[in-house]
């Protein structure tokens, strides 16, 4: 029989996978302190601390006044406490603010800073063991003592013995006291968890248990608080997204329940309500809130089989645009189609929801498309140019030279008339009268031909509209651009009436825009709709209120000036905004982020 190891501060040397509270009991007992308070006052110095179970605090008075175990308050707070087991889904920056709390001599605000006030799931109140490692335990260590993973939230099985954990009915003391696991049976009774499970549950059960055990002894974890970005390569394999990036939302979770079960899930409070706002959408959407570990590694499992398989695989990133090196599409340039972009820059589309990839060449050619890509040859399909550079600028210049057609020339530099009519006008500069003077040194055929028909022919136009439309265009663009960057002010919409009160031609562009084709057509590519401008106002408004923690909806909408009946869209931004904003404020009041919510 191997004795536990004591020091001369009298508290004994924790077992393996022993609770902190179960250390502080066995020393309650040897001591002979007939009141709880007396142990407190022995260990902590005063008698005014509850001894809870799963996150409890002055664990750095406990550590200095037990010196001589060798015991710092993190390995206490890491090896005998839950923190393990809720920090890997939490915000770094909350979970920092956790071990701070745990090791302080205020534990008031731990509960309500991991989101257990607020949780529909029960915390656990009563403390479980394990019939057969209490004899296992006696025989080794002389004593029993309470096992953390037998105490975990959702664990209702030994994962050494696979049977059902039980509760001690008599004699239980309250919150203020000292519950000690007697080392006689006979010296209290107690009652299994659960009186009759099916094998398939059980089985479930274990499964979990085992996920549970893994994940408090892995050191370094991932992060597992964004988990949408974790989960949805998996998502995409299994079939739950579409092709426009969209969750399978119904699918996904008549699959979930049938895998585990209605009755599993209610006994765990893990069944999705039926709602758009279950815990399992939730988990497939953006940061808004944190999901409880039970439903995380529930879920986890259904993906993956296993939390072992999740994290073998869980370096593997959302590949919307498949793996790297992409061709760069500058038909200007010699390495057209070439493999030779290393980055992709992936972002959301607000519109569809579906990713968006960025790709830069080192010859000045960007461009971006929607993904994810349905095939191969996708990576060679073109949306939006963002920049033509150097190499295109040159072979345009070129091609005026040669004296082609704005057609020819097109088809040569991959863009349509329009675009090479601006750029042979303006090459990109941003001082007009020099995209003009360009247009006089270059003579372009066709336009100067056509002119001198329209001289001889006695009707030659007053206004040059071709040059006035580029012109137009360019301040359009500008103006365009400015609106959309502008932070220090209230956001305003890009529509015709603003453009044009802004450079002062709003008369022109809407009396005359049948003559100014380059002009509305750029113009075009930058108009708001009513939805997509209300969602860079609610960006604003956030964005105005940093510092603030948490963010308020009422607050986001009426700095945004919204009114009732806002679509779906401006609905989840306010909450990407709300479940982005930077943890900078810390409140112990009901009002803190419910982040085991739902």
């Amino acid at each position: 029989m191997v004795k536990g190891r004591e020091q001369m501060s009298g508290l004994p040397y924790p077992y393996p996978d022993e609770l902190l509270y179960s250390v502080i009991t066995r020393y309650h007992l040897r001591s002979s302190n007939s009141s709880p308070k007396w142990t407190l006052r022995d260990l902590y110095g005063t008698e005014n601390v509850i001894p809870t179970f799963d996150l409890p605090s002055h664990i750095e008075i406990l550590s200095n006044r037990s010196a001589l175990l060798g015991f710092t308050a993190e390995k206490w707070i890491e090896q005998h406490t839950f923190y393990p087991y809720y920090t890997p889904f939490m915000p770094e920056d909350r979970a920092d603010r956790l071990k701070q709390l745990m090791k302080s001599r205020d534990g008031s605000g731990i509960h309500t800073l991991v989101g257990i006030t607020a949780s529909t799931i029960d915390r656990n109140r009563d403390l479980l063991f394990c019939s057969s490692c209490y004899e296992d335990d006696i025989a080794l260590h002389g004593e029993p003592y309470w096992h953390r993973i037998h105490q975990l939230p959702g664990v209702l099985i030994c994962p050494t013995h696979r049977t059902l954990l039980h509760r001690i009915t008599h004699p239980v003391s309250d919150r203020h006291g000292l519950t000690v696991l007697p080392i006689s049976r006979q010296m209290f009774r107690s009652s299994p968890i659960k009186k009759e499970l099916s094998d398939r549950i059980m089985d479930h059960l274990y499964k979990f248990t085992i996920d549970v055990q893994l994940l408090l002894q892995i050191e370094e974890i991932p992060a597992l608080y964004q988990s949408k970005k974790i989960l949805l390569p998996r998502l995409h394999e299994l079939g739950y997204v579409t092709i426009a990036g969209r969750i399978r939302q119904m699918k996904l979770e008549e699959q979930f329940v049938t895998h585990y079960g209605k009755e599993l899930l209610d006994l765990l409070e893990c069944y999705p309500n039926g709602t758009d706002y279950t815990w399992l959408t939730l988990s497939t959407r953006s940061v808004r809130h944190a999901i409880h570990p039970i439903r995380q590694l529930l879920f986890i499992r259904f993906l993956y089989g296993s939390f072992q398989e999740f994290l073998s695989k869980s370096d593997v990133e959302f590949a919307p645009f498949g793996e790297g090196p992409w061709p760069c599409l500058n038909r200007a340039a010699t390495h057209y189609r070439e493999l030779i972009i290393a980055q992709c820059q992936i972002t959301q589309c607000t519109d569809t929801g579906r990713p968006v990839g960025a790709f830069g060449c080192q010859c000045g050619f960007s461009y971006s498309r929607r993904g994810p890509d349905e095939c191969e040859e996708s990576k060679y399909h073109r949306g939006r140019i963002k920049m033509f550079g150097y190499i295109w600028h040159k072979k345009l210049q070129e091609c005026i030279q040669e004296g082609l057609s704005f057609r020819a020339s097109a088809k040569i530099l991959g863009v349509d008339a329009k675009t090479v009519i601006k750029y042979a006008k303006g090459e990109g500069i941003d001082n007009i009268s020099s995209a003009s003077s360009l247009l006089t040194k270059t003579q372009i055929p066709k336009v100067k031909h056509r002119r001198e028909r329209l001289i001889n022919d006695g009707r030659c136009p007053r206004i040059d509209w071709e040059k006035r439309d580029l012109e137009l265009s360019w301040l359009v663009e500008q103006e365009c651009k400015r609106l959309l960057v502008e932070s220090h002010s209230k956001p305003i919409r890009v529509c015709i009436r603003s453009i044009g009160n802004r450079i002062g031609k709003l008369s022109l562009l809407e009396k005359s825009k049948h003559k100014l084709p380059i002009t509305m057509s750029i113009l075009t590519n930058y108009l708001e709709s009513v939805s997509k401008f209300q969602i860079r106002r609610v960006k604003w408004a956030a964005d105005s209120m940093l510092g603030e923690w948490p963010l308020k909806q009422w607050k986001i909408i009426r700095k945004a000036g919204l009114k009732q009946g806002y679509s779906r869209e401006v609905s989840e931004e306010i909450d990407r905004c709300i479940g982005e904003s930077p943890l900078t404020y810390y409140n112990t009041s009901t009002e803190v982020t419910q982040l085991w919510g739902n």
